[in-house]
């Protein structure tokens, strides 16, 4: 039986994971491990907990923590569940297959765990299997079951297949937010860049509070623009990063492209367009920032690279009418 105070732990872990801060969760997590080492919810917990992680190392531990949590309790269906998705991660479909199935035979009436035993018969090629499971989720014919269906068709790298799923349940229900958002995900995986923007836009229309929506729309604007300058385009390139870094501001760029917004403002300088050239380098010196402080670069690193851009900056400047010189010199001084 846990204490008061463990179990007060588990709360705020709970709440903790919900905000998505995953490290205050495992603190307390941690703190009620040390307390108490024999409660099943504090496993289930850094389960969930590690599965958050981008590290596959780390979301492997979440194995180990489920199954002390079900060894502490048998009849846990939720930490069978948990450890089944983990195991269908990391492409162990029997493991995965008899969690699942555990699942049912404990909670009958928890529907959702037939979605992923459906997509390990897609990841099978067992395609009818996979429909007969995802029966039991729906009947069939409203947006729900073809979300859903989209759902595994997606997880199984069919992206068409899901693609045309989710627009299904879309036509039965426009305001299906992760329909619009699960379907840019598809459409990005198949380098349907504008189709994926577009949906994600919609998601972000509908819930403006989900920073996600907004985040993946940089990124998207990122992938465009690396395709841009692989093709040649530098100037579209440039366009495309600034309109990720509008957005998300302290995304990174890759170092091999780098310098696209420097070569862009060159470029507009050669055209006499020297408010753009500004405009391209006070986001490559952003860009700069961000790296040095990421990366932790070395300082003369950084130093060399800030005085390439602020030398590009002061011919860009030349170039502007008087007015927005001034302006410019004074919005520098305030930025200060």
């Amino acid at each position: 039986m846990a204490s008061l105070e463990v179990l007060q732990l588990i709360e705020k872990a709970k709440l903790a994971f919900e905000s998505e801060n995953y490290e205050m969760a495992q603190v307390h997590l941690d703190e009620a491990l040390l307390q108490s080492p024999d409660v099943p919810e504090v496993y289930f917990w850094r389960g969930k907990v590690a599965t958050t992680d981008l590290n596959d190392e780390i979301i492997e531990t979440a194995i180990g923590d489920f199954t002390q949590a079900i060894e502490l309790k048998p009849d846990y269906w939720e930490a069978y569940f948990e450890r089944g998705k983990v195991f269908l991660y990391f492409g162990r479909f029997e493991e995965a297959e008899e969690d699942f199935k555990k699942v049912i035979q404990l909670n009958p009436s928890f529907k959702d765990v037939y979605s992923y035993l459906a997509q390990i018969e897609i990841q099978r090629g067992n395609d009818q299997k996979a429909m007969e499971y995802l029966n039991e989720v729906s009947s069939g014919g409203d947006y729900k079951y073809y979300y859903n269906l989209g759902k595994i068709f997606l997880n199984a790298k069919n992206y068409d297949a899901a693609i045309e799923n989710f627009t299904k349940a879309l036509e039965d229900n426009k305001y299906l937010v992760d329909g619009y958002y699960l379907r840019s995900k598809a459409y990005e995986a198949i380098g349907k860049y504008k189709e994926a923007l577009e949906d994600l836009k919609k998601a972000a229309t509908l819930t403006p509070e989900e920073k996600k929506f907004f985040t993946d729309m940089a990124k998207v604007y990122f992938k465009k623009a690396m395709k841009a300058a692989d093709e040649g385009d530098i100037r579209k390139s440039a366009d495309l990063f600034v309109e990720g870094l509008k957005i998300n501001y302290n995304l990174k760029i890759e170092p091999e492209y780098e310098k696209i917004l420097e070569e862009a403002a060159k470029d507009a300088m050669e055209k006499g367009e020297y408010q753009q050239a500004v405009l391209y380098l006070e986001f490559a010196e952003r860009v700069v920032d961000n790296r040095c402080v990421d990366e932790q670069l070395p300082f003369e690193e950084c130093y060399k690279r800030k005085q390439e851009i602020n030398a590009l900056m002061k011919q860009a400047e030349k170039g502007l009418p008087l007015k927005e010189r001034i302006l410019k010199k004074l919005n520098d001084i305030y930025a200060k």
